[in-house]
C-alpha cells in the first residue's frame, strides 16, 4: 500500500516557477496566479525530476473551465546553463485549479540541479 502524500508548503524554486510560467495578462492567467499562496506541493515523480503535484488548500476562485480546453495552461522551455534546449515545463490545471508542475527532459539527463526557475526560457507566443 503506498504511503500517503505528503503535502507541504511551496518552495522558492516551485514558487518562481509558477510565478514566470503564469506571468503576463493572457487568458486566465491572474486566476491561477492568485491560486499560487494557496497552494500546496507533494512529489510528483519518483525519477528524480523536479515534478511536483499542487493542491489548493482554501476556497480561492477557480478559473473557468472551457469543455474540451486543454489542462495545460503555460510552459516554456528548460535550457542548460550554456543555454541549449533540453525539455519543457508545463503547469496542468484540473477544475480551474492548479493541480500539477509537470517537469520534462527529451534527454536522460538524471536530475536536473535546482533552481528550475533559472532554467525557464522565454514565454512562447
Amino acid at each position: 500500500m503506498a504511503e500517503p502524500a505528503v503535502w507541504e508548503p511551496l518552495s522558492e524554486d516551485v514558487r518562481r516557477t509558477l510565478e514566470l510560467l503564469l506571468d503576463g495578462d493572457g487568458g486566465d492567467l491572474q486566476v491561477y496566479r492568485a491560486q499560487i499562496p494557496y497552494a500546496r506541493m507533494t512529489a510528483g515523480c519518483t525519477c528524480g525530476c523536479p515534478s511536483v503535484d499542487l493542491r489548493v488548500t482554501q476556497d480561492v476562485p477557480a478559473a473557468p473551465v472551457a469543455p474540451g480546453g486543454s489542462p495545460v495552461v503555460a510552459s516554456r522551455d528548460i535550457a542548460t546553463p550554456q543555454g541549449a534546449y533540453v525539455g519543457e515545463a508545463m503547469l496542468f490545471v484540473w477544475g480551474g485549479l492548479i493541480a500539477s508542475l509537470e517537469v520534462c527532459h527529451w534527454e536522460d539527463l538524471g536530475p536536473l540541479v535546482p533552481p528550475l526557475w533559472r532554467r525557464l526560457g522565454p514565454d512562447r507566443p
